[in-house]
C-alpha cells in the first residue's frame, strides 16, 4: 500500500495557502472535504506540521489553520520530513543467509542506494517552495478552474 501522508499534507498546505490568499478559513472539516477524508486524518497530518511551524492554528469562531510563515519560504522537503520522519523509500532485508557475495552484501548495498535515492528526493523537494507548487498548479490548470484564474492574475 502506498504511503499518501506527504501528498495529503502537501494538498493541505497548498489549500491553506490559497485559502489565506482568498481570505477563506481552513478548518479540519474543510480540509478533510478536499481530501475526501475524515477530519481526524487531517488533524493527525497537521500535528507534525504545527510542530515544525509550517502551519499554525487559532481557536474560536474565526479559528482555523494558516501558514506558519510565507509560502515562498516553506519548502516541500520540510513538509516531507515533517510527515514522514522515519520513512525510508524502501526497506532492506537483514534476514537473508549469507551464502554468496550477493546475499552477503545486498543489505549494505541496498541501504547505501536507498540513502542516495532519499538524498536525491530531498534535493528535488528542497528546490520547490509551496509558492512554486501553487504557481505550477495554476499553470497546469490553464485557467479551467475559476480559482486558478483568480490566482493567475
Amino acid at each position: 500500500m502506498m504511503d499518501t501522508r506527504f501528498s495529503s499534507a502537501l494538498q493541505i498546505i497548498i489549500t491553506v495557502a490559497v485559502n489565506e490568499n482568498n481570505n477563506t478559513r481552513s478548518t479540519s472539516n474543510t480540509l478533510a472535504s478536499g481530501l475526501d477524508a475524515k477530519p481526524s486524518l487531517v488533524r493527525k497530518l497537521i500535528a507534525p506540521l504545527m510542530q515544525k511551524n509550517i502551519l499554525v492554528s487559532s481557536e474560536g469562531y474565526q479559528g482555523g489553520y494558516r501558514l506558519g510563515r510565507p509560502a515562498d519560504s516553506i519548502y516541500l522537503s520540510e513538509i516531507y520530513l515533517a510527515v514522514t520522519p522515519d520513512k525510508k523509500i524502501w526497506g532492506t532485508r537483514e534476514d537473508i543467509p549469507a551464502a554468496c557475495f550477493i546475499s552477503s552484501n545486498m543489505g549494505e548495498w541496498s541501504a547505501k542506494l536507498c540513502k542516495e535515492a532519499e538524498g536525491a528526493l530531498l534535493g528535488v523537494l528542497g528546490e520547490r517552495s509551496v509558492q512554486d507548487a501553487i504557481s505550477e498548479l495554476v499553470t497546469i490548470d490553464g485557467g479551467k478552474c475559476p480559482l486558478g484564474r483568480k490566482l493567475a492574475t
